[in-house]
Parts: C-alpha cells; sequence; structure tokens
C-alpha cells in the first residue's frame, strides 16, 4: 500500500492521463490490498514462534518465515528472491517518479539550477538530468546507513511524512532477554496530500470554490471524503512523530521532527532568497493529449507554442 500515487507524477508521459492517472491509482490500491491481505494472512499462519522468528540467524523474520515453512534454503532462497525482484523494480519506478517531480519543480523555477535539471534529452525525450540528481541524491542517503542505522531511519521518515506513506511497524533487532530499538516508525501520513485538502475545504466554507471538471467526482460526498482524509492526516502527522519505545535514549529517539524543522528553515531562507524572485508555479494552459489526440487549453496559443512552453514529454 505505498507510492499508489506514482501516476500522478507521470501524467505528462500517459495518454489520455485526465482518465487514466486516477483510474491507475485506484486500481494499484485495489490490488495492493488485495494482493498484500493474501500475503499478510499466510505469513502470519507460517510465523511459528514470534521470539524465534524475530531473532532468526537470517536477521530478517520474513526470510525466516520462509525457511520454516519450506524446510528448505532452496525454496526460502527463491521466494526472497522474489521480494527482492519486487524491490528492484520499485526502485526503477521511484526513480522514475521522483526525476519527474524534480523535472517539474525545476522547470517552474523552484530549484537551483533549475534550467540544467529541467531540460530534456531530445532524442529519447527524457528528463535525463534530474534522473542523474535523484539516483545520485538516492546514492547518498543510502550511504547514511553506513554511518549511523538511526539517521539513517531518520531520512526514511522524512520521505514517509512528506511523500508517500504507509504503516510499517517498529523493528528491534532482538536478543535472548534483551530487546534494543532497531528502526523508528516509518509514518504513514501524507503532508503533501493534506495540503490540497484542507485548501479544497476552505474554498467551500468561503463559497468560493472553483469546480473542477473531470471524468469522475465523488459529487455531494466529495467535502465528506476530504474532511475525512484531512483529519486523518494530521491525526496521524503528529502522532507518528512520536518515539517508538519507552524509556527514550539517544538511539530511540525519533529525530524525524526536528529534521523537518531544518527542511522547513532551509526552505524558507531558499524562499526568501530567490525563491519568490524565481519560482513561477505551475503553468495554466498547455496541451492535454486525450485519445491521441492534443488539444490546446486556455492560456495557450498554439499548440507548437504551449509545447515548447511546457516542455511536455510525450
Amino acid at each position: 500500500m505505498a507510492c499508489y500515487d506514482a501516476p500522478a507524477h507521470m501524467t505528462e508521459e500517459i495518454v489520455n492521463a485526465r482518465k487514466e492517472a486516477p483510474r491507475a491509482i485506484v486500481m494499484s490500491v485495489w490490488m495492493g490490498a488485495g494482493t498484500g491481505l493474501v500475503f499478510l494472512i499466510a505469513a502470519c499462519f507460517c510465523i511459528g514462534d514470534i521470539t524465534d522468528t524475530a531473532t532468526s540467524s537470517t536477521g530478517v523474520p520474513i526470510i525466516a518465515i520462509f525457511y520454516n515453512s519450506t524446510n528448505s534454503v532452496a525454496g526460502a532462497n527463491c521466494l526472497t528472491v522474489l521480494l527482492t525482484v519486487i524491490c528492484v523494480f520499485c526502485a526503477v519506478a521511484l526513480t522514475a517518479e521522483g526525476s519527474r517531480s524534480v523535472y517539474a519543480f525545476a522547470r517552474d523555477r523552484g530549484l537551483p539550477f533549475s534550467d540544467l535539471w529541467c531540460k530534456v534529452e531530445p532524442k529519447k525525450q527524457i528528463p535525463i538530468f534530474a534522473i542523474l540528481l535523484t539516483i545520485f541524491v538516492q546514492l547518498a542517503m543510502n550511504s547514511i546507513y553506513f554511518g549511523t542505522l538511526t539517521g539513517f531511519n531518520t531520512v526514511i521518515s522524512i520521505a514517509t511524512e512528506g511523500f508517500c506513506k504507509y504503516p510499517d511497524p517498529p523493528r528491534r533487532k532482538m536478543k535472548r532477554g534483551h530487546v534494543s530499538h532497531y528502526s523508528t516508525l516509518s509514518i504513514f501520513t501524507d503532508v503533501s496530500y493534506a495540503m490540497p485538502l484542507l485548501a479544497r475545504i476552505l474554498s467551500r466554507i468561503a463559497g468560493n470554490r472553483t469546480d473542477l471538471d473531470g471524468p469522475y467526482s465523488l459529487g455531494r460526498w466529495g467535502l465528506v471524503m476530504n474532511v475525512i482524509g484531512f483529519v486523518f492526516l494530521v491525526f496521524a502527522a503528529i502522532t507518528f512523530n512520536f518515539p517508538t519505545l519507552n524509556p527514550v535514549n539517544q538511539d530511540d529517539m525519533n529525530y524525524t521532527s526536528a529534521a523537518i524543522g531544518v527542511i522547513m528553515l532551509i526552505a524558507i531562507i531558499t524562499w526568501f532568497t530567490t525563491g519568490r524572485k524565481q519560482f513561477t508555479g505551475p503553468r495554466s494552459g498547455g496541451v492535454v493529449f486525450e485519445g491521441g489526440v492534443a488539444h490546446v487549453t486556455e492560456g495557450s496559443t498554439s499548440g507548437d507554442e504551449a509545447v515548447m512552453g511546457e516542455k511536455n514529454l510525450r
């Protein structure tokens, strides 16, 4: 149940995006929920003794479950390889969608050296420099793991709080007679979703809402669902910044709130120094492709000009 918002970051490369992107998001939720529930039920029935599973020499409980269920090293390896392949493909997909977010933000003049990051490779029509920047940042962040596990967990928590979240129980490295904190709690809230929900709710209350026409609509239930989603996200954003163990020490502390404060400080500084002068925000108008046919939307004078102005990826 993670990263189901990925199609939203790839809309400029999706044909008939206003219909297909929401459909892909909803389908990923249903498919992830169904397959994930079946997998978790099977894993829970095969878990055996919880303490033995958690303290297995494999170091990874799910691998211990595979081994205990198959009584075969080869069988456990095959099942583990399946998870590894899934993780590899997910990493590629996350790099693709993350690079498009970098590209879009740079196109709107929101990053240092925006002219470089928003360049599109003419032949393959992909933002190659944005992809390279995304990969470099991922490598740099992953390298923190070799220095400090607490710092690495903090980085993961920041990413999950600001981007796409899923519930992940606290991990502990357990020994006989001793339990020590192994990982901070991955937060399953999404601040980036809460902000547009709040804006939509306030526009309804103030009476100056803008009707957003599209192929899908919640109708009269839209406001109700927005409020429920916003309340849940605010609750999660607050509670899941708390430490997962008590008493708290320097290794058990959840430093997510402090790290987010630093990031917000940097964002404020960059806004007042360069952002407010350069950042344009998403442009209105452009070319919308529906059924393979290009339509020039409001704010554009011609198809060619819109394509060049928006640097659409197709």
